[in-house]
């Protein structure tokens, strides 16, 4: 029984087949992330929503509150926003590398981390 041809012509096409169906797994989780960072963006919070009816200390907690609410808001954003940008990135690496990968000479590899990187 001789060595497996992985670079026959079906070996490369299921690759780089599978590689763009994952490609189009994170652009679908890039979409789905910015219908998250929409929504997430508009759940921000007045003093009053903080209000607690204690009159010696009800101003100054709920400014604490909301400036902790507002702290972890602004990083979870920041965080949603990331993540649109960072799946789609997968997504169009992922197909960069199907490309390459079927243009690739029987005899060379290609280097993900470049590709990712470009």
């Amino acid at each position: 029984m001789g060595d497996y041809n992985w670079f026959s012509e079906e070996a490369v096409q299921v690759a780089a087949d599978g590689l763009r169906a994952e490609a189009k797994k994170w652009h679908g989780l890039a979409d789905r992330m910015a219908g998250v960072s929409a929504t997430a963006q508009g759940q921000g919070l007045q003093v009053t929503a903080f209000a607690v009816t204690d009159a010696l200390t009800g101003a100054v907690t709920a400014l604490d509150l909301k400036d902790g609410y507002d702290k972890m808001y602004e990083w979870l954003n920041s965080l949603f926003t990331q993540a649109v940008g960072q799946f789609d990135a997968m997504g169009a690496a992922l197909s960069k590398n199907a490309e390459w990968y079927e243009h690739a000479d029987a005899n060379s590899a290609q280097n993900f981390d470049k590709i990712a990187t470009e």
